[in-house]
């Protein structure tokens, strides 16, 4: 598994081992197993011990697992189970120390995904990014918005202001590329069935730099594939765009009225690779 090339990543709770297979066959890129909030306390021996078997029987490098926090009485048990050949990444939740997450690199050597979801986590980005084995970084709004004492999420039925998260994502992002990682993966949105708003807010983290989203259902996991495709009309605009470099020669010229240059081809040329891959 390629996890810098992973775009939709759906969870599924650690406690429901009978929507694990559902998941893998969702069509996601991968499957998140989520031992963490998605398992009330009461019931984390019993998943973990169920998820054990589940991994037995998997191919290597073929699931991620969102573990307990570092202090967490379960870290330990977590851990023991990331070191199963099918699990190909670990997605560590509230991420803001970078001593204990790289103390976990050391325990067990897989690609961290770490929880970017409170204050000190960003305020601590830089140091997080260049733990070693650390290769995405998650953004975590809603622990986020309740850390910082945010109005968000509103009242069933209130418009969702997504912007005021846009210094956020923003740092998410930038990190990311000054560190060499792969482009963050966004938050969730928690509208399981409002498609036109799902493909909104993916385009819009896409917009910013963001390259892979987080699920919570499998009615998710086509619109949110759809959402990454280039539009009609990025396409058009591609095409025009390169139809001018060529017919000048590399040179700056104008579309449309505006000026096209260099990092503008380049955009042009991204897109319709972009559509050749899918392809």
């Amino acid at each position: 598994m390629d996890i810098n090339a992973l775009q939709t990543l759906l969870f599924v709770p650690a406690n429901r081992p009978e929507r694990f297979d559902k998941a893998l066959a969702s069509g996601a890129d991968a499957i998140i197993i989520d031992l963490e909030d998605a398992v009330p306390a009461s019931e984390k021996d019993a998943a973990s011990a169920a998820l054990s078997h589940w991994l037995e029987r998997q191919p290597a490098h073929s699931v991620l697992i969102r573990i307990n926090g570092t202090g967490s009485p379960w870290f330990s048990q977590d851990i023991s189970l990331c070191r199963s050949p099918a699990v190909a990444a670990i997605v560590v939740p509230k991420a803001d120390d970078p001593i204990a997450l790289t103390e976990l690199a050391h325990r067990c050597e897989k690609p961290l995904l770490p929880f970017i979801e409170s204050a000190l986590a960003f305020s601590r980005l830089n140091e997080l990014a260049t733990v070693p084995h650390v290769t995405r970084l998650l953004f975590g709004k809603l622990d986020l918005s309740l850390d910082l004492g945010m109005d968000y999420p509103p009242p069933a039925g209130d418009p969702l202001d997504e912007a005021t998260f846009l210094y956020a994502r923003s740092q998410l992002v930038m990190s990311s590329r000054v560190h060499g990682l792969g482009a963050p993966i966004d938050a969730i949105y928690t509208a399981i069935h409002d498609e036109k708003g799902l493909t909104d807010y993916a385009r819009q983290g896409m917009r910013l730099g963001f390259s892979g989203f987080l699920l919570i259902h499998p009615a998710q996991v086509i619109p949110a594939q759809k959402a990454l495709k280039p539009t009609s009309a990025q396409i058009a605009w591609a095409k025009h765009v390169l139809a001018a470099e060529e017919k000048e020669k590399g040179a700056v010229v104008a579309v449309s009225g505006n000026m096209v240059d260099l990092p503008v081809m380049a955009r042009a040329k991204r897109i319709m690779a972009l559509l050749k891959h899918e392809a």
